[in-house]
């Protein structure tokens, strides 16, 4: 379970690409506050920028890239610039269920 700490980390988000194909660039912010909301923290903090996202853009279709990550300075105001390498990581899997949701 993720740890609902109030301190600076880096989370990273695996995810699918075919999730995410044709569908709105708002989707990934969709995913964001699925990670707030399962790391027991409200999705207002998104809103707020309280946190700093960082988007894997796509790759060309020919390499066949099946995931991508959405990287996430938790706490960005906390920390430093040049100390985010030595924050600690937390990586995880979304999925959309059968009704799609993230």
């Amino acid at each position: 379970m993720a740890s609902s700490q109030r301190s600076p980390k880096r989370v990273i988000l695996r995810l699918r690409v075919s999730d995410f194909e044709g569908r709105r660039s708002s989707e990934y912010t969709d995913a964001i506050k699925a990670y707030l909301l399962f790391a027991r923290r409200p999705t207002s903090e998104d809103e707020v920028k309280k946190h700093y996202p960082h988007i894997e853009p796509f790759q060309s279709p020919e390499l066949q890239q099946t995931s991508f990550h959405i990287i996430i300075d938790v706490e960005k105001h906390m920390v430093n610039d040049g100390e985010f390498r030595d924050l600690p990581h937390e990586i995880y899997r979304i999925r959309r269920n059968e009704q799609g949701a993230l």
